[in-house]
């Protein structure tokens, strides 16, 4: 019985200084400088392309098939634009930054023109696989989402794109 308790008393008492030292690493340094550049390479090259949107969900409601029929992306690394005659979009081009070490994986954008012309609209994405991606985004100067939702009064925008080409015409 002293030898039983002894052992878990030693096996405590090793877990706890294993432990009190220990300090969990910052999501900085949880991933160093040049996984993080190669990470956000990796996952510019894969967002890269021209894009068609299959589904979209804002503030709720399904976005109509005539509006996601024509609603066409173009991201060049870490450039975006939509054509003219797309309607969906929180700005008609602009800039976006990605965080692939976090999860999910986050995503801020910042339009050049239109009515939210300077404003970071936060966002999140999912590359699904090679030709199907996601991302949920807040308003313009809002909070970052934290799911792939939107229910009515969230001001959310959910979008499912699917990749049209790697060629980005012009």
């Amino acid at each position: 019985m002293n030898v039983r308790v002894s052992t878990i008393g030693v096996a405590i008492a090793a877990f706890a200084v294993l432990t009190i030292g220990y300090t969990q690493p910052t999501k900085e340094k949880a991933v160093s400088d040049d996984a993080r550049r190669a990470l956000i390479k990796k996952d510019y090259e894969a967002l890269t392309g021209r894009w068609q949107l299959v589904k979209s969900i804002v503030d709720g409601k399904e976005v109509g098939e005539a509006e996601v029929r024509k609603t066409v992306l173009i991201t060049d690394h870490n450039i975006f634009r939509f054509p003219a005659d797309a309607g969906v979009g929180t700005a008609p081009q602009g800039e976006f930054t990605i965080d692939p070490t976090t999860n999910p994986k986050q995503v801020d954008s910042t339009g050049e023109a239109g009515a939210n012309q300077g404003k970071v609209t936060k966002g999140i994405y999912e590359i699904i696989d090679a030709n199907n991606k996601r991302a949920c985004w807040g308003q313009p100067g809002g909070p970052r989402p934290t799911d792939f939702t939107s229910v009515a009064g969230s001001g959310r925008t959910v979008q499912y794109w699917r990749l049209i080409s790697k060629d980005l015409g012009k």
